[in-house]
C-alpha cells in the first residue's frame, strides 16, 4: 500500500505540474492546499487564517450568492488522501482567469461541506501555469475517494453511462457511472453484502453539473443533441469526453464540466410488446402514478396527488391510455388510482372510458362492493370480457394489517375463454420505504431503517405479505382453482424479506431470468419494486415474462406535468406516446395452456 501511495503521489505531482513552472514565483504561503484540506472530511484548520498558492482552474457558480474560484496546487504532496484543490470565496472572481497562479489569504471554512477559504483576499498574482486534468477510471480505487479529489480538475477517459436524469430539468445535472447501478437488495441479500455494494456505488458514480446555479435551465444542458419528446436521454445511454472540477455541496459530489460531453444512444426506446395470440392469457400490472380526477373534492384541482389542472389531467390520461392499450393484456392490475369510487368521474371509470374510446376489444372494470380502504389511493383491475369472464365473488381485504399503511388488496377469479382455464388474480400495493416512523412512536424500533438495505417499514411489509398469503389460502373469491397469481407494487426489491417470504411459501417468482431486471430507478439505482408471482401450476404455463422499460429510464421531464417547465418546453417535451407515462415500468406475463 505504501508503494502504491508513493507511486500515485509522484504521478499526481507530475500531472499537476504541467509543462512548465510558474513564470513568477509567489512569496511563501503559510500552508499547502493539501495541508488545509487534510485527509478527513472536515479541515483540521477550521476557522484559522491561512495563505495558499494555487492555479486558477475556473470560476464556480458566478450566478450564485457565493461565487468564487477553484484553485489547485502547482505541485501535489505525496499523500493521495489529501485533495489538491480548494474553493476560494473572493470578491470579483471574474477578474481572474484560468491558468493564473495566485497567492490567496482567507479563513478556512466548510461551505456546504466543501472545504473553502472565505473572506479571501488575493495577495499576489504570480504568473501563469499550464495544467492538465488528472485522468481517472471509475470505480475509484482505494485510497482515492471523491473527498480526496475535492476541488481538483479530473478527466474520465472511459465510456460512462447515464445512471439518473431526475434532476436534469430542475438543476441541469445528471448522474454518471461506469455501469448501470443496481439497488443492492435487488441483486444481493440484505445486510453486509448489500452494505458493501452500496459503498462500492459511491466510488462508481459522480453527478455531472451544468456549471450554473440557476434552476429550470432553458435550454437544457444535456444531451448535446437536444432533449425532446421524440429525442430522449435514457438511463443506460453512453457518455464520452467527461472532464470537470470536483465540487461538493449539500447535494453531494459533482463535476463542474470543463468541456462538453458527448452522448450516444446505447439504450434505445423499446418497441411495444408483440400482440398476444387469442389462445394466450396475458396478465399485466401497471402503477399509473397517482391518476387523480379530483371527483368528490371542491374544487377538483389541484388534485391531492396527481394532476394540478384539467390540462395536466388530459396530458396524463393520454399517455396512460397509449401505454395501457399497447400492453394488449387480458387482465391489468392497476395501482395508484385515486380512491374516489367507481361512478362516472371517478379515477378508475375515467381511465376505463378513455381506454375504451380507442380499444379494439373493450375492457370492463372490477367493482368492489365496499370502499377499498381509507387511503387516498387504491388498486384496481381492468379485464377484456371477450377474453376472460369473471367468476365467483370479488374479494376485498380491509382487515388488519390493511387498515393502515398498505392499500387494501382485491382478488378476482376469471375463466379464460379460449382454454376454459380458471385462475385468481390478486392486486396489491404495500407500504413504501419512505415516510419513516417518528422517533418515540410505539413501533419505531421495529419499523425504522435497520441499515440492512431494506429501508423503513420492512417489518410492516413482511406482515402484509404474511396476511396476504393467509387470505389467499382461504380462496376468498369462492373459486378453488390452483392457478393463482399475485401482482403489484410491493415496495420491496427482489432479494428483500417480503419477496423471499412468498417464495418460501410456495410461490414461483416470475422473471426474465435476469437478476438485474428493474422497473424503477431511484437516486441513480435500478431495481424492481413491481413483481408477479404465481402458484406452481400456473407458473408451469408461463410462455413469456417481461418488464416493458418505457418509464424508469426516461427523464421525468417528459411526463405530463407542467410544473417547473418554461413555456418553450411544455410542448417540446410532451407527446401522447407511452414513454414516461408513469415512474414505474409495467410488467407483463403471457401464459399458454
Amino acid at each position: 500500500m505504501r508503494l502504491f501511495t508513493l507511486t500515485f503521489g509522484a504521478l499526481l505531482s507530475a500531472l499537476l505540474a504541467g509543462c512548465q513552472q510558474p513564470t513568477t514565483l509567489c512569496e511563501q504561503a503559510s500552508h499547502q492546499i493539501g495541508q488545509v484540506q487534510g485527509s478527513a472530511d472536515i479541515s483540521s484548520l477550521l476557522s484559522q487564517q491561512v495563505s495558499v498558492q494555487g492555479v486558477v482552474l475556473g470560476h464556480v457558480y458566478l450566478d450564485s450568492p457565493t461565487p468564487g474560484l477553484m484553485l489547485q496546487s502547482v505541485q501535489a504532496d505525496a499523500d493521495p488522501t489529501t485533495a489538491e484543490g480548494i474553493f476560494v470565496v473572493v470578491q470579483e472572481p471574474e477578474k481572474y482567469q484560468k491558468g493564473q497562479v495566485l497567492l490567496v489569504k482567507g479563513i478556512v471554512a466548510e461551505v456546504d461541506q466543501l472545504t473553502s477559504l472565505i473572506d479571501a483576499e488575493v495577495l499576489s498574482q504570480c504568473g501563469q501555469q499550464e495544467m492538465q486534468p488528472l485522468a481517472l477510471q471509475l470505480p475509484l480505487t482505494a485510497p482515492l475517494s471523491w473527498e480526496a479529489l475535492e476541488g481538483m480538475w479530473i478527466s474520465i477517459p472511459q465510456p460512462l453511462v447515464v445512471a439518473d436524469t431526475f434532476q436534469l430539468g430542475r438543476y441541469g445535472e445528471i448522474l454518471l457511472a461506469n455501469e448501470r447501478l443496481m439497488v443492492p437488495t435487488q441483486v444481493v441479500a440484505p445486510g453486509p453484502a448489500a452494505q458493501q455494494l452500496a459503498e462500492q456505488h459511491t466510488r462508481q458514480a459522480i453527478l455531472l453539473d451544468d456549471g450554473a446555479w440557476r434552476q429550470n435551465p432553458d435550454p437544457l444542458p444535456y444531451p448535446n443533441t437536444g432533449l425532446s419528446a421524440q429525442s430522449t436521454l435514457r438511463v443506460g445511454d453512453e457518455v464520452l469526453n467527461v472532464a470537470g472540477i470536483v465540487h461538493q455541496d449539500e447535494r453531494g459530489y459533482r463535476l463542474l464540466p470543463t468541456q462538453q460531453p458527448r452522448f450516444n444512444v446505447s439504450n434505445p426506446r423499446p418497441a411495444a410488446p408483440t400482440a398476444a395470440l387469442s389462445s394466450e392469457l396475458r396478465i399485466a400490472s401497471y402503477n399509473v402514478l397517482n391518476f387523480f380526477t379530483g371527483q368528490g373534492q371542491e374544487p377538483a384541482f389541484p388534485t391531492r396527488r396527481g394532476a394540478r389542472s384539467p390540462e395536466e389531467l388530459a396530458r396524463q390520461q393520454a399517455k396512460l391510455v397509449s401505454a395501457l392499450l399497447a400492453l394488449d393484456a387480458d387482465v391489468i392490475g392497476l395501482l395508484e388510482l385515486e380512491n374516489n369510487g367507481y361512478d362516472t368521474g371517478s379515477a378508475i371509470a375515467t381511465l376505463l372510458a378513455a381506454v375504451n374510446q380507442q380499444a379494439a376489444e373493450p375492457y370492463n372494470m372490477v367493482i368492489t362492493t365496499d370502499k377499498p380502504g381509507s387511503d387516498a389511493i387504491k388498486v384496481g383491475m381492468f379485464y377484456r370480457s371477450n377474453r376472460v369472464v369473471p367468476i365467483g365473488d370479488t374479494a376485498l381485504q380491509t382487515a388488519a394489517p390493511f387498515t393502515r399503511l398498505h392499500r387494501a388488496p382485491i382478488a378476482q377469479s376469471f375463466r379464460h375463454i379460449a382454454s376454459e382455464t380458471e385462475f385468481t388474480l390478486a392486486v396489491n400495493h404495500f407500504k413504501s420505504k419512505g415516510s419513516c416512523p417518528r422517533t418515540g412512536s410505539a413501533d419505531y424500533e421495529l419499523q425504522k431503517d435497520q441499515g440492512d438495505g431494506q429501508a423503513c417499514w420492512n417489518a410492516a411489509r413482511v406482515t402484509a405479505a404474511t396476511a396476504l398469503q393467509q387470505w389467499l389460502q382461504t380462496y376468498p373469491t369462492g373459486i378453488t382453482s390452483p392457478h393463482q397469481v399475485i401482482v403489484g407494487d410491493f415496495n420491496a426489491y427482489r432479494m428483500e424479506d417480503p419477496i423471499r417470504f412468498f417464495e418460501t411459501h410456495g410461490w414461483t417468482y416470475l422473471s426474465e431470468g435476469n437478476a438485474a431486471s428493474y422497473s424503477f430507478v431511484f437516486r441513480g439505482q435500478s431495481g424492481s419494486l413491481d413483481h408477479m408471482l404465481a402458484s406452481p401450476s400456473l407458473a408451469e404455463k408461463l410462455h413469456h415474462f417481461a418488464h416493458w422499460p418505457i418509464n424508469a429510464d426516461e427523464p421525468v421531464l417528459l411526463d405530463y406535468s407542467l410544473r417547473f417547465k418554461p413555456a418553450s418546453q411544455r410542448q417540446q417535451l410532451y407527446d401522447t406516446n407511452p414513454y414516461r407515462s408513469s415512474d414505474h415500468d409495467p410488467i407483463i406475463a403471457t401464459f399458454r395452456f
